[in-house]
């Protein structure tokens, strides 16, 4: 059964008081490394937002970025009305930065943002504080829009190609744009009541990636509610390259498994979908490399695959464009080969480590069963 800390009268209004001191203090947490490129258009939408600048804080955790990232944060620190603090964080992960941000925060709520996001709508903040108001919960979560002003053609090909059920997990509530309710916070979870963390504790440093999506779960072991509002969607720039976009993405596999390690409960057959066609196809491959009739099998069971993939590219080209036509095929491609090499990569590495580990066999010539070392030229 869910759970809530101090939670509030369900019957309250959704409506806040009027008067600024009865807002809850918010404390943004934006963990970055070499962001100096977005940083300045999302400060401008966190400055403008309709919250009294005196009731919330941005903290940006950096960590050792060699651009303007930091000369970027400490101008608007000068210049805001809202408190920014430049933050260290020579660990360098976003577990670690958003453990900093939240350790130096103050506020009674904690937002999390990626320096590369957007925020569409003025009223984020006050939206999250009427929300967790009215419904008690511990927990916000936030879909994402990927399309945003300033993409290239091919970052909306990959904002609309991982939107479609095909391009990521069907148990994630992350594009979830239409829905209003309370749900699993694994996939979406990014404002909290502060309380919540001296339950659940920090996010877990071991982690590279996929950092908040355990963070989440323990939330949602934890019983504590979770709502999901559009009202709360945040705009994510996708990567720029199909390269970039593969490394991302064989991050996020091996934070996959990372995750299913620590929470074996935890494991769906959609996280296992992506490993599974790697190996179908490595194991094709090899096969038809050594027989004519498992080349005819591979293929055959090969073009299920592709007409799959060819029949979302062909809707995407018919609402958005023929390139969709060219490019979706290829984005689709990169995802689930990304995400499953990473799976195998990361599966693959304790036994990789335990060979390297394994001492090597000593040089020393054999011992009798007596005790006494075999010396040579001793025989009789």
């Amino acid at each position: 059964m869910a759970r809530t800390l101090d939670m509030p009268d369900p019957a309250a209004s959704s409506a806040m008081p009027a008067g600024a001191s009865s807002l809850p203090l918010i404390s943004v947490v934006v963990p970055v490394r070499n962001e100096g490129a977005h940083l300045p258009s999302l400060f401008e939408d966190l400055v403008k937002q309709q919250y009294p600048p005196d009731r919330y804080e941005i903290l940006v955790a950096d960590g050792n970025s060699t651009d303007r990232t930091r000369e970027i944060v400490e101008r608007y620190a000068r210049e805001s009305v809202p408190r920014v603090l430049w933050l260290p964080n020579p660990r360098q992960l976003s577990s670690a930065g958003r453990n900093v941000g939240v350790e130096a925060s103050r506020g009674e709520l904690i937002l999390f943002i990626d320096g590369h996001c957007r925020i569409p709508s003025p009223t984020l903040f006050l939206d999250t504080a009427r929300i967790m108001q009215a419904t008690g919960a511990d927990c916000l979560c936030r879909p994402v829009t990927i399309q945003m002003p300033g993409n290239t053609w091919f970052q909306d090909a990959v904002a609309r190609v991982r939107a479609t059920s095909l391009g990521h997990g069907r148990d994630s509530t992350i594009y979830a744009t239409d829905f209003e309710g309370f749900v699993n916070p694994t996939s979406a979870g990014a404002f909290y009541r502060r309380a919540v963390f001296d339950l659940v504790g920090m996010h877990d440093e071991r982690f590279d990636a996929c950092e908040d999506v355990d963070f989440n779960y323990r939330v949602f072991k934890a019983g504590l509610r979770s709502y999901l509002s559009s009202r709360c969607a945040i705009s994510y720039r996708p990567r720029s390259s199909l390269r970039g976009l593969f490394k991302q993405v064989v991050r996020y596999g091996r934070g996959r498994v990372r995750f299913v390690r620590k929470h074996p409960d935890a494991l769906t057959i959609s996280q296992l979908g992506p490993a599974a066609f790697v190996a179908w196809l490595a194991g094709g491959v090899i096969a038809s490399c050594v027989s004519t009739f498992a080349a005819k099998v591979f293929l055959a069971t090969l073009l299920p695959y592709v007409g799959l993939v060819l029949v979302f590219s062909g809707w995407l080209g018919l609402r958005h464009g023929w390139r969709y036509l060219v490019v979706a095929p290829a984005v689709y491609l990169a995802v689930h080969v990304g995400l499953g090499m990473g799976f195998w990569t990361e599966a693959g590495r304790p036994v990789l480590e335990w060979l390297r580990a394994k001492p090597k066999r000593s040089a020393t010539r054999p011992v009798s069963r007596s005790g006494a070392r075999h010396i040579p030229g001793s025989e009789e």
